[in-house]
């Protein structure tokens, strides 16, 4: 019966993915398996019969995975090199974590209880929930069943004990956080009109220096209403005017300028315009706000960048990229012209470059082939790390002469989402029928229980590092979630408390942490 499915593999991949995605739409408790659900449908069929594994089509898993590493590295790249020289601190203080809980669990697993390496290092990957270190741990073992094996049963234990710890520290009161950064980005963005009730500089208005307050729209007193764009120039009592930022900006803006308007300026439509605008136009991808030229072209303002869920004031310095949705101030005449200029076709949202991402990747995976021997251990950056590295270096780049190499923000989630679900389909086919046999016996109980341990220690190491190191609350639970690397626990850091820093977090560990993880699960593989 079950021979069917080693007959047709493609059916049976995608059969996987199906279910596997239904599965991890089931809440248990407070998260999904998202993803993972497709790992754990591909074990339990591929746990039916010994056939159905090697019947799966050979680098198929390779090929996913790169674009799931690589779409991750063009988004992660930038946010790592920005919180490289303020969280530089951080960062070490997870790499020693990281490297800790490695000694750790290949001297419990190896030294003490004589656990082989290869199952170690897929625990290792499963409680540091990291797929592309599932991918070294395989590449590195001659059976790459065992680390699958180990990852399967790490990554359910990670869930549930990062869950755990994220939940303790948002009950802890205390928890000072004197050195932290900062508040970061503001949760939404506001525009308010002000009337004025004295005379200032703009310069001079709080939030101004500090880039936290933009204004939009100025009508003199007795004048009309026109864009500003730039400096609004002398303010004087009888003036009415725009601004946009944070709740809090805005209102320390107001405070300082006099009282709010009861009608909004920008209500006005029969002389200006405001609207979000798609920014598809290849030639103004990762430019700066500045150099769109949007001022001397047509006399308009971008106020608020809308990124995925991200909102962003439209700084000068403020890098684009495709699929941004803009947020334009205008004259009611240009409107036209200005959404022509930055393109606003939905068509050429999902549209990807092949040649950047061809040359990409292949500059990646010819990263990933050198080799480094330590004794019996062999280190290479391999197709998992390689086109990683890479790809954070050209996602920091943004663009070289003509090639952009970032994607789309629409596009560079599908593919990662593909990439990921055929890896994952794939490892689990292969590996189900020894992840029956291991998991489920004496052997299986002494992975867990080192595993367990290993996650304790882990992540106990990661939260005293940020609290040494004066994180504030937020922070700390978004650096937590970017060390394990498992967004479902951002998302429940994010429904305990609202605050940016959250997701400023995991983004400063994320990408340090898997490649971290992958040399130390290389390190492990050769126990």
């Amino acid at each position: 019966m079950w021979q069917f499915f080693a007959d047709y593999p493609w059916f049976t991949l995608f059969i996987v993915i199906a279910a596997g995605s239904l599965l991890g739409m089931v809440r248990f408790g407070p998260v999904k398996l998202g993803a993972a659900g497709v790992l754990f449908a591909g074990l339990l069929l591929g746990a039916l019969d010994p056939d159905i594994g090697p019947a799966v089509p050979a680098g198929l898993s390779v090929l996913g995975l790169a674009l799931y590493v690589y779409t991750v590295g063009l988004e992660a790249g930038p946010a790592f090199f920005r919180e490289l020289r303020p969280q530089l601190t951080v960062m070490l203080g997870a790499v020693v974590a990281l490297v800790l809980t490695a000694l750790a669990v290949g001297f419990l697993g190896s030294g003490l209880l004589d656990i082989p390496g290869p199952f170690l290092a897929g625990g290792y990957a499963g409680i540091g929930t990291t797929t592309p270190g599932l991918a070294a741990a395989q590449a590195a073992s001659d059976d790459p069943t065992q680390a699958a094996t180990g990852y399967a049963i790490g990554y359910p234990l990670a869930v549930v004990l990062t869950i755990l710890f994220v939940a303790g520290v948002a009950a802890v009161r205390n928890w000072p956080g004197r050195r932290d950064p900062g508040t970061g980005l503001p949760d939404r963005l506001v525009s308010r009109t002000v009337d004025l009730t004295r005379s200032a500089r703009w310069a001079e208005v709080p939030g101004v220096a500090s880039g936290e307050l933009l204004a939009s729209a100025h009508r003199p007193a007795g004048g009309t209403l026109h864009i500003v764009t730039g400096d609004p120039g002398p303010l004087a009592p009888g003036d009415a005017l725009v601004l946009v930022g944070g709740p809090e900006a805005v209102e320390a803006g107001i405070a300082a300028l006099g009282t709010e308007a009861p009608e909004h300026l920008l209500y006005h439509r029969d002389v200006v315009d405001y609207r979000r605008i798609l920014l598809t136009n290849p030639d103004l991808a990762a430019r700066t706000v500045a150099e769109l030229g949007l001022a001397d072209r047509f006399g308009a303002r971008a106020t608020r960048v809308r990124r995925g869920d991200q909102e962003l004031l439209a700084h000068d310095d403020l890098l684009l990229q495709l699929d941004d949705r803009i947020r334009v101030a205008m004259p009611r005449e240009r409107t036209a012209e200005v959404t022509a200029y930055l393109g606003d076709t939905e068509a050429r949202v999902s549209e990807v470059s092949a040649v950047s991402m061809g040359l990409g990747l292949a500059a990646g995976f010819l990263v990933g082939i050198p080799k480094l021997t330590l004794g019996s251990t062999v280190l290479s950056l391999g197709t998992a790390a390689g086109p990683l590295v890479t790809a954070m270096v050209l996602g920091r780049l943004r663009r070289t002469g003509p090639l952009v190499w970032v994607l789309p923000t629409r596009a560079n989630l599908t593919l990662r989402q593909i990439g990921l679900l055929v890896f994952l389909a794939c490892v689990g086919l292969t590996s189900g029928y020894a992840f029956r046999r291991d998991a489920f016996s004496l052997f299986g109980l002494k992975l867990l229980a080192v595993l367990l341990a290993g996650a304790v220690l882990s992540y106990a190491l990661m939260l005293l590092v940020c609290r040494l190191l004066g994180q504030s609350r937020p922070r700390s639970m978004g650096l937590l979630a970017g060390y394990v690397g498992n967004p479902a626990i951002t998302a429940y850091a994010n429904s305990r408390v609202s605050d940016s820093r959250v997701n400023t977090g995991y983004a400063t560990l994320f990408a340090l942490a898997i490649l971290v993880k992958i040399v130390c699960i290389q390190l492990i593989v050769g126990l």
